[in-house]
């Protein structure tokens, strides 16, 4: 799927697959949204229509001149619709159940232009509310030629998208994502740090940061960005994941396993890789009992390969010491 904070991976993953906003593999539904303001007003570039499950950002994008958006990479299942843009910010419609998809058939929503409106997502840039017309649709041809993997058309879309408006910080989060993906990581770094110094709240840039961290083993700062990320967007489980794990390479336990706590009470992220996490850092805490509950928590979530594997066997060897113990 298509998230709004752009591609999410488990922390064993390179960071050259940073977040962006492309569809997963596997999915490949189009959903056409249309945008009507019950005041007559018109929408532009600067209207987004974000996709949400639960918590979850599923699939966003900018409204054309007719007012429509097409979200890719979207699977059947219960959602509702965030809408911002100039002038009005995070309002969001009641749950729609998509079992069907007619890409020909746009969907319409309504939307009430009311002065005290919802907070804005955490996966939404404020600055980039404010983005001209002529720059988001640079930033959507980049989108574009990001999925095609066209790496140096999309760095050269994006720069014009960031001539036109300087302060845009999701298209300097993209860059830093086609930098990931050409290995230029000095240009990536530079590029994330930017849109975090545009946006200091930017959740997706600082995921990204984090990321590039991990890769290098700069846990300390990892855990720096993740804790930035995690308070502007708590109810991101991914973030609280790879949070859970750098927590565990910094020797902070206690953090590692009540992270993996609040993972487990969500349902918008696998949670098997916090459980692996938290098994270790409670046999770290002498905690073997509880370490082996994590363990089988594990499996049942990941039921094969080679962590699996590894699992039963620290299982094995959870139940010949506490056996010796009795």
């Amino acid at each position: 799927m298509a998230q709004s904070s752009f591609w999410l991976l488990l922390v064993f993953v390179s960071s050259a697959q940073a977040q962006l906003s492309l569809p997963q593999p596997g999915f490949d539904h189009v959903v056409r949204i249309h945008v009507a303001f019950q005041d007559g007003s018109q929408c532009d570039s600067s209207t987004k229509v974000e996709l949400r499950n639960s918590s979850t950002s599923v699939a966003w994008g900018f409204t054309d001149k007719n007012c429509e958006v097409a979200l890719q990479g979207v699977s059947p299942g219960n959602y509702h619709l965030v809408i911002s843009g100039r002038g009005f910010a995070g309002i969001e419609t009641s749950e729609i159940t998509l079992t069907s998809f007619d890409e020909a058939t746009p969907i319409d929503v309504k939307v009430p232009l009311a002065h005290d409106t919802p907070s804005i997502s955490a996966s939404t840039s404020v600055i980039d509310l404010k983005v001209p017309r002529n720059a988001g649709k640079e930033f959507n041809k980049a989108n574009r030629e990001m999925q095609q993997q066209k790496w140096k058309s999309a760095e050269a879309t994006l720069q014009h998208a960031i001539k036109i408006y300087p302060e845009y910080a999701a298209a300097f989060n993209n860059l830093g994502v086609v930098y990931a993906r050409m290995g230029d990581r000095p240009r990536e770094v530079e590029a994330l740090r930017r849109a975090i110094a545009i946006d200091p709240h930017y959740a997706p840039a600082h995921l990204n940061l984090a990321r590039v961290d991990i890769a290098g083993n700069g846990f300390p700062e990892a855990e720096t960005e993740l804790k930035e990320a995690a308070s502007v967007d708590p109810a991101d489980g991914v973030t609280l994941v790879l949070l859970t794990y750098v927590e565990y390479m910094n020797h902070h336990f206690d953090d590692a396993v009540g992270n993996c706590r609040k993972v487990h009470a969500m349902n918008n992220v696998p949670h098997a890789f916090a459980h692996w996490t938290a098994a270790f850092a409670l046999e770290q805490k002498h905690e073997i009992a509880e370490a082996g509950k994590e363990f089988r928590a594990f499996l049942n979530e990941e039921t094969t390969g080679v962590r699996a594997d590894a699992a039963r066997k620290e299982l094995a060897n959870i139940a010949d010491f506490l056996s010796e113990k009795k």
